[in-house]
């Protein structure tokens, strides 16, 4: 693969506004190897070797990475671990570190498979073939294939994924028990379809109590309605296997219910000024239902208890699969510690211990299926089944135009501004103005 410095500066200003993973400025490293990591190489010394790591801030609290720095640390002798937190990064600034062979880390932690390309279009990021990865303990039957799809491009493997997130519906169960949509034996008995959810929404709706929320806001609005499409048409695309679908009859269906059940009250566009409103109000017991990444049943549970929130499908998931995503690790090629940086992949990161604690925790999935055996609560098995069926978004160079523009068609239309079949012709006429290919081939 050629390296083409005018299309990594093309490509960095069309991803400059991302969150991302790069290597760029950070904040030191709380706890082991405090100080910051340099372009300086790796080597210690004494002789020994300082694995970079680079992680995203809101992962920290999430995962316990200082006991696993300490253990990689006293397996590998003269091995020390250190640690750069990132939040917001611009990725000119690893484009042009990476384009001239230069890291100032060996591994980067937070990404999805979007915010790979840019990288893995221009060569600078390790493929992970069953050589040098997928052998012994990791093959790849070994993993949940939805999220190791999500860090595929163009059939190659750029991302190995570190946690997984699925859209389901999360739900208040006392509520749920007093509208009668809980079943003897404690089951949720889950719509069929979104007519039958809005219903469900009717029925769930009182003074004080929302039925159902979803995750139309920002980041999420294109994801949430992938989930939804897949449900209620089991499948996401066009005829032309490529182009997302906003004109099927049962995505029209789907949205003229959305637009219903604005009007009526039986949901909220809170979320269009306040990402975080649903999550809030769920929080808070105002909330019946509510569409998003279902590791929030996990996050709910700590304030409303455990045992008084569950996870269902998405209307149609059940059967079709829902939609999943990961944030991922990749180690840059201008790295000198690349064995090791896929040593503490599979030692540490992928360690069972570390991520069942954050599971039971956050609800954050492991990208491994074994991971799972072992669970006590008992929607596990509900989120992993239709994880497993689950499809990724779709990877598209200006995904991040769709997200935005998918915002303001939908506020439009959920707001009665402008009609259902408005809605799904503004949508595909958009579709015909953006880059639809993966940004792979230069």
């Amino acid at each position: 693969m050629k390296t083409k410095k005018a299309y990594s500066l093309a490509l960095a200003a069309v991803m400059a506004s991302s969150v991302l993973w790069g290597c760029g400025s950070s904040s030191t490293d709380p706890g082991t190897g405090a100080a910051e990591a340099s372009d300086s190489g790796t080597k210690e010394a004494g002789g020994g070797q300082t694995l970079r790591v680079t992680v995203q801030a809101w992962m920290m609290g999430k995962y316990d990475f200082e006991r696993i720095a300490k253990e990689f640390e006293e397996e590998n002798p003269g091995v020390k671990v250190v640690y750069n937190q990132v939040d917001n990064v611009d990725v000119t600034s690893s484009m042009l570190e990476w384009s001239q062979g230069k890291t100032n880390c060996d591994l980067a932690l937070g990404g999805d498979r979007s915010e790979t390309v840019p990288y893995a279009a221009n060569d600078y990021v390790v493929e992970f073939t069953d050589e040098n990865f997928f052998n012994g303990d990791f093959t790849k039957d070994k993993f949940i294939g939805s999220f190791l799809e999500s860090g595929n491009a163009d059939g190659v493997q750029y991302m190995i994924p570190l946690l997984g997130e699925v859209l389901g519906c999360v739900v208040n169960i006392p509520m749920m028990q007093e509208a009668g949509y809980v079943a003897e034996d404690q089951t949720i008995t889950a719509p069929a379809d979104w007519n039958e959810m809005y219903e469900y929404a009717k029925n769930l709706t009182k003074d004080g109590q929302t039925g159902l929320a979803v995750d139309w806001g920002n980041n999420m609005a294109v994801k949430a309605y992938d989930a939804c499409v897949m449900g209620a048409n089991g499948n996401l695309y066009e005829s032309d296997g490529n182009t997302l679908n906003f004109t099927a009859g049962p995505v029209k269906n789907m949205l003229q219910v959305w637009q219903d059940l604005v009007k009526d009250g039986y949901t909220t566009t809170d979320v269009f000024a306040d990402a975080d409103a649903n999550r809030t109000n769920f929080k808070a017991g105002r909330v019946a239902m509510h569409i998003a990444p279902a590791s929030r049943w996990i996050e709910a549970g700590e304030l409303l208890g455990a045992e008084n929130v569950g996870v269902m499908p998405i209307p149609g998931t059940d059967t079709h699969g829902s939609v999943s995503y990961i944030h991922g690790a990749v180690i840059p090629k201008a790295s000198e510690n690349q064995e090791l940086a896929i040593k503490f992949i599979k030692d540490k990161l992928l360690q069972e211990q570390f991520q069942t604690d954050s599971m039971n925790s956050y609800g954050k999935m492991s990208p491994m299926k074994a991971h799972y055996e072992k669970l006590d609560n008992p929607y596990w098995p509900t989120v992993l089944d239709f994880t497993e069926k689950a499809t990724t978004p779709p990877l598209y160079k200006d995904y991040t135009k769709l997200d935005t523009n998918m915002q303001i068609e939908l506020q439009k239309m959920l707001s009665g501004a402008s009609t259902v079949d408005e809605f799904s012709a503004n949508m595909s006429k958009f579709m015909t103005t953006i880059d639809l290919s993966t940004g792979m081939n230069k």
